[in-house]
């Protein structure tokens, strides 16, 4: 059964066809099958394996830093016992 389209899908697919050199069925089962395996992937997964390899990376390193010796507070590092900068 035909999906009924706007105009301006049509001519996006028309566009897309051309670009691939492609045929209009060729060009949008592509885009959609491309859309569809992005869209079932978890969220994070929209990185490029380079982009998550420096994330694992980062992570890797703030894990490995020494706990703050800081009795749990976040700011023991930041202020002194009067409220001023260190």
């Amino acid at each position: 059964m035909p999906i009924p389209l706007s105009a301006e899908t049509e001519v996006l697919a028309r566009q897309l066809a051309a670009v691939r050199g492609q045929s209009i069925d060729e060009a949008v089962r592509t885009a959609v099958r491309d859309a569809l395996a992005r869209a079932e992937q978890p969220a994070a997964a929209g990185l490029t394996a380079n982009q998550q390899a420096k994330v694992d990376r980062m992570l890797a390193r703030v894990k490995a830093l020494p706990p703050l010796d800081d009795g749990g507070d976040p700011d023991a590092a930041l202020y002194d016992d009067h409220g001023l900068p260190r």
